[in-house]
């Protein structure tokens, strides 16, 4: 285990509850768009990797035979259980794992996804050719993520944003390059789905409970954003004077060879 995991392992263990409540991430329609561009058959064995708080997982669950859902950190698998057991889910089980190491045998899943979290991988290389080592020939590798700009320095911009708000951070990555972790884990690429979710800035450093210093340079950046332009990320106020961004989002999905 790396010093990085003890990272994300802290960060999302102090933000679980509020994670779990953002609105892009429990958007219940936003999940049905991507099960419905994954297009599962009803009986695919999923693995959701890097599963948070258990909606992907709980929307596959009612689709698709049986569904596994591994995360590092325990806060949030106790909130996906919870939330599975209420709802009567009987075909959905929840592990804590390294997702650099799944546990489970070569060709065991028919569909292997991962949301949300790439940019929180240390080596998102090795993660998804774990999760291309796990699923059976011919069946799918999905990532759905948020993407940064094409462009070196406007990405640059947005991901010093990114780290102050959440230390558990480590690069957000241009389209082009989920597109070669797929390719380098010899998945060839099917479907391509871009769009956005758009945060309310103190809302989202909220979540994460930026400190106050890292919260004050970002509301900077973020304000020098506005003016120049600097990130592609479109920062904009409201009617009510809030800040709020574009969070560019990608799912590319495609099939093991």
């Amino acid at each position: 285990m790396s010093g990085h995991d003890d990272v994300v392992r802290q960060s999302f263990t102090v933000q679980a509850e509020a994670y779990a409540a953002q609105p892009w991430i429990a958007d219940a329609e936003r999940v049905a768009r991507l099960v419905a561009t994954v297009a599962p058959q009803a009986n695919d064995r999923v693995l959701d990797v890097a599963c948070g708080p258990g909606y992907v997982a709980e929307a596959f669950a009612r689709v698709c035979r049986e569904v596994v859902a591994v995360d590092l950190t325990e806060a949030p698998l106790r909130i996906a259980e919870e939330r599975c057991r209420a709802r009567g889910l009987t075909n959905v089980s929840f592990l804590v794992g390294h997702v650099e190491q799944l546990p489970f045998a070569d060709g065991a899943f028919d569909l292997v996804i991962c949301r949300l979290a790439v940019h929180h991988f240390a080596h998102p290389q090795r993660v998804v050719a774990e999760m291309a080592r796990v699923c059976r020939k011919g069946g799918t590798v999905a990532l759905e993520d948020t993407a940064a700009s094409e462009h070196g320095a406007r990405a640059a911009y947005q991901h010093r944003i990114e780290v102050l708000r959440d230390p558990s951070h480590t690069r957000t990555l241009p389209l082009s390059e989920l597109l070669l972790l797929l390719r380098d884990a010899g998945i060839e690429t099917h479907t391509v789905v871009t769009g956005a979710v758009i945060p309310e800035v103190e809302r989202w450093m909220a979540t994460t409970k930026t400190s106050p210093e890292n919260a004050a340079e970002v509301r900077r950046l973020m304000e020098r954003d506005l003016t120049e332009d600097l990130s592609g990320t479109q920062p904009f106020r409201d009617a009510q004077g809030r800040l709020w961004f574009h969070h560019l989002t990608a799912v590319v999905a495609g099939r093991k060879l």
